[in-house]
C-alpha cells in the first residue's frame, strides 16, 4: 500500500495544486487580483479595468479573462468598473434594496449590468430559461438612454428584488450580486486620470 501511495502521490499532489490554483480565478478574489492586476485599482469602491483586452496581458490575466468571459472588449473602446460593496463597505445583498446615484459619463454609450456571485447574469426565477437568448439577458441591463443622456447630469437607478418591468432599474431576485458599469467610447481623459471617472454612489435603502 505504501509503495502504491508513493507511486501515485506526485499525481495526487499535482491534481490538488491544479485545483487550488484554478479556484481563485473562477471569481474576483484577492489572489486573482494580485496575480492579474485586475481589480487592484479603484475609484471609491469601484474596481476599474483599463486594459482588459490588451495584447500585453500575462498568462494569469489571459486565463482569468478566458474563464470569466465577462468583459471581452479592449481599451480604448470601453472601460469596465465593478463593485461588490455599497458605500458602507458592506457586500451587495439579495435581501436589501439599493439606489445608485451617479453622473452621466462623457462617453458614446454607457450601461449597468448585474451579476450573481457566480459571475452569471441573474435571471427572473419565475421565467427561467435553460438557454436564454441575448434579449433575455439584455433585460437585466440598464442602459443610459433609459435614464438620461446629457453628459454631466445626475441619474438615479433603483435596485430591488424584482423590478424587471420598470426602465432604469436592476433586479437581483433575492441573490447577492455584483455590479458592472460599462462605459463605451469613453473620454480618453479617463485613461490619463482614472480618478476622474464618474462612479455612482451605492446607497443601501432597506433590508428584510
Amino acid at each position: 500500500m505504501a509503495k502504491l501511495l508513493k507511486k501515485f502521490s506526485p499525481y495526487l499532489i499535482g491534481i490538488i495544486l491544479g485545483i487550488l490554483s484554478f479556484i481563485p480565478f473562477t471569481r474576483q478574489t484577492t489572489i486573482a487580483s494580485f496575480l492579474t492586476g485586475f481589480g487592484s485599482n479603484t475609484v471609491s469602491q469601484w474596481n476599474y479595468f483599463l486594459d482588459y483586452g490588451s495584447e500585453s496581458q500575462n498568462m494569469w490575466q489571459r486565463s482569468y479573462v478566458s474563464l470569466l468571459g465577462l468583459l471581452p472588449s479592449a481599451s480604448p473602446e470601453v472601460i469596465y468598473l465593478s463593485a461588490s460593496v455599497d458605500d458602507n463597505g458592506d457586500g451587495l445583498l439579495g435581501n436589501c434594496e439599493y439606489t445608485l446615484n451617479g453622473v452621466v459619463p462623457n462617453a458614446r454609450y454607457w450601461s449597468y449590468a448585474i451579476y450573481g456571485n457566480d459571475n452569471y447574469y441573474l435571471q427572473d426565477p419565475n421565467n427561467l430559461k435553460s438557454d436564454p437568448t441575448y434579449e433575455d439577458l439584455f433585460a437585466q441591463v440598464t442602459n443610459g438612454y433609459e435614464i438620461i443622456t446629457n453628459i454631466g447630469e445626475t441619474y438615479e437607478i433603483k435596485i430591488g428584488n424584482n423590478l424587471v418591468k420598470q426602465d432604469g432599474t436592476l433586479s437581483h431576485f433575492g441573490n447577492d450580486f455584483n455590479l458592472i458599469l460599462r462605459i463605451y467610447g469613453p473620454d480618453l481623459q479617463y485613461y490619463d486620470d482614472p480618478s476622474s471617472i464618474p462612479v455612482a454612489k451605492i446607497l443601501k435603502e432597506s433590508c428584510k
